[in-house]
């Protein structure tokens, strides 16, 4: 393939097709986002902090770079499987795979096709689409041995927070109603929906990564196979009711309730302490740590608790709250946000004394 350019990511360097030649990212042959960067380098964490000897599937690998980066960054990748429908993308993962000094299997098929190859095989598959991960969960979890990690992104955000209400529907079997923390719920809605399929597979899901960035959303999650794990799944599905600022979780949707989704918690507070040892990101992930041990399943807004067009601060919310006794944090998701396991009126009532 010709115009190709040598970029760098981490430890890794690769070649991709020239964006300038041909008029950006998404017109171009082979895809690569540097604005993902963040996900390939949390994701390279996860999988430091998650084992070693693992077999890695990504079975949409485009110019292979996350895959690479696994076995070059990671050291727990014991066998690499790289796949791509387009034979352009094969060219470039196996040039890539040269200039690394990496050994993988490279495949140019359907990425269904292939995980359904792979049943049972698998410690780590990741599904990194453009667009909706949906058509490509059930394979995935058949691709896992018993026990596996499924690392997910989904940029269809706008359809997962709610905003087109009949593809949401359609696509991830969930109703959304608009709330303050639309973020969190678009989070959990996916989480939901990776939850169900995965009970239909046999599997029992744990989240040990989940986050919002921008325009993604990213979860990796702890999968054990097992009829009576499966069932324990439905423990961590549920409804959140939003109504007068209102905020509580019902086992039954109504008019003021989003879902189904997950309830449970985000992620695993103690690997994501670990991961937060190696990097960069390592402020993002403390506070992901300290969110992850808030299990309210929302997040409040300053702006909710204003009185006469004047809300708290950040700093005069968080220390008015911790005055009365009460855990808070602040979140990811929103820069005036924060989450806390209590009710809305009693932080108002905290609040107003600094207002």
């Amino acid at each position: 393939m010709s115009h190709l350019a040598l970029r760098q990511e981490g430890q890794v360097k690769f070649y991709v097709p020239d964006p300038e030649k041909y008029g950006g990212i998404y017109s171009a042959p082979v895809f690569y986002n540097p604005a993902m960067e963040k996900n390939r380098t949390l994701s390279v964490l996860v999988l430091k902090s998650y084992g070693a000897g693992l077999t890695v599937c990504e079975p949409l690998s485009g110019s292979g770079v996350r895959g690479i980066r696994y076995a070059v960054e990671s050291g727990s990748v014991g066998r690499l499987i790289l796949n791509d429908i387009s034979k352009e993308a094969v060219e470039v993962i196996k040039r890539n795979l040269e200039l690394n000094g990496v050994d993988a299997e490279v495949y140019n098929e359907d990425a269904n096709v292939l995980l359904h190859k792979l049943k049972n095989t698998c410690d780590v598959v990741d599904v990194d689409p453009f667009g909706s991960p949906a058509p490509f969960l059930h394979a995935a979890f058949r691709a896992l041995k018993e026990e596996g990690l499924l690392c997910v992104t989904a940029t269809d955000t706008a359809v997962l927070v709610g905003r087109y209400p009949r593809k949401c529907l359609r696509r991830y079997g969930s109703v959304m109603r608009k709330t303050p923390f639309y973020i969190e719920l678009g989070l959990r809605n996916l989480l939901g929906y990776i939850a169900r399929v995965a009970a239909s597979e046999d599997f029992y899901i744990q989240p040990v990564l989940s986050y919002w960035e921008r325009h993604y959303f990213r979860v990796c999650v702890y999968s054990v196979r097992g009829a009576r794990d499966a069932d324990d799944v439905f423990h961590n599905l549920g409804y959140v009711m939003y109504h007068r600022k209102e905020r509580r979780v019902t086992q039954f949707p109504s008019q003021h309730t989003s879902g189904p989704l997950w309830i449970g918690p985000l992620g695993d507070p103690l690997l994501v302490h670990r991961m937060s040892a190696f990097d960069k990101y390592k402020e993002f992930l403390q506070l992901l740590e300290l969110e992850y041990s808030v299990h309210a399943p929302w997040f409040y807004k300053l702006p909710e608790f204003a009185v006469d067009g004047k809300s708290p601060t950040l700093r005069e919310a968080l220390l008015a709250l911790k005055e009365a006794g009460i855990y808070a944090t602040t979140t990811h998701m929103a820069s005036d946000g924060i989450k806390t396991e209590e009710s809305y009126g009693e932080v108002r009532r905290v609040l107003a004394g600094v207002i």
